[in-house]
């Protein structure tokens, strides 16, 4: 049986504990060793009966050790998956629950939170969260390490850069295309590409500063 550690003890943290409790292989394929934070208090007062263990950035993993990224912001993701890949470990996916259609391409590293959908023929790339109740339709490009929110749509054959945040309730109409590092606003709707590291807002959705 694997070890699994999880890394990152922040909100996000705790929310994938919870998942990966109620996952099916939890007991028989695996069992969670314990966050991986360089926040050593981070979960004090909580009474969760897995701790904080070590920190990512220097932990010395063995060979029968996994890893869960839990790292709620894209950008601080490769900060502390990176020393860990380098070291050769292997990141688990943590799909439990989630709905995926047919000819789905899911990277490394990846966490789909409960009830979230992807459409048939989706490429996802390496460490990418999905929230509960977003919808992904056909054919969307989702690249490593961008964050879709709860109720977020995105459109039949979008394509979604690496490291883009989509914030809850974001609208991306079929066919557009978000550009690596941009950031969507909680309820726009974008009808027109988003180039990238831009922030945009509002219905429609239009560049902030």
């Amino acid at each position: 049986m694997h070890d699994v550690y999880i890394v990152g003890a922040g909100g996000f943290g705790r929310v994938v504990l919870s998942q990966l409790l109620d996952d099916r292989a939890c007991g028989t394929e695996w069992r969670v060793a314990g966050f991986l934070d360089t926040r050593t208090h981070l979960l004090d007062g909580f009474g969760y009966d897995v701790g904080i263990v070590g920190d990512p950035l220097t932990f010395v993993p063995s060979r029968n050790d996994r890893f869960v990224c839990a790292v709620g912001h894209p950008s601080a993701r490769p900060t502390y998956v990176t020393p860990l890949l380098n070291k050769g470990v292997e990141f688990i996916r943590v799909l439990t629950d989630a709905q995926c259609a047919r000819n789905v391409t899911i990277g490394r590293g990846c966490v789909f939170e409960r009830r979230s959908m992807v459409g048939p023929d989706c490429r996802i790339g390496d460490f990418v969260m999905l929230q509960p109740l977003c919808v992904i339709g056909h054919d969307v490009t989702i690249g490593d390490f961008s964050q879709i929110s709860s109720f977020c749509f995105i459109g039949g054959g979008a394509m979604i850069g690496a490291g883009v945040t989509l914030y809850p309730h974001a609208t991306i109409l079929p066919g557009v295309r978000v550009g690596a590092g941009a950031t969507v606003g909680a309820g726009s709707v974008v009808l027109k590409d988003v180039p990238e590291g831009m922030s945009v807002f509002g219905n429609p959705a239009k560049r902030v500063i």
